[in-house]
């Protein structure tokens, strides 16, 4: 009977606390969202900003740019590197 009530016990007390730690962890990420908050979106745009902004990605659709000039090839020999003694 002891042992009983003893698991009763226990089993509160771990519901409990499981309890409280998603009421706790529910609170800290409110406080965390209502901190920190995101990107905010402007919804003052003209029509030159548009055709600008429509130009450069039409150029770049995926957002990437070619390098300001071509890779110059080295006259030196690649040094290797083994971890040998």
């Amino acid at each position: 009977m002891a042992r009983d009530a003893g698991l009763r016990r226990i089993s509160a007390v771990t519901r409990w606390l499981t309890a409280g730690a998603v009421a706790a962890s529910g609170a800290l990420a409110l406080i965390a969202a209502n901190a920190f908050h995101g990107h905010t979106l402007s919804n003052t745009s003209s029509t030159s900003q548009t055709a600008v902004s429509q130009s450069s990605t039409a150029s770049t659709a995926s957002g990437l740019q070619p390098p300001a000039q071509a890779p110059v090839q080295t006259p030196a020999a690649p040094v290797v590197v083994s971890g040998g003694s």
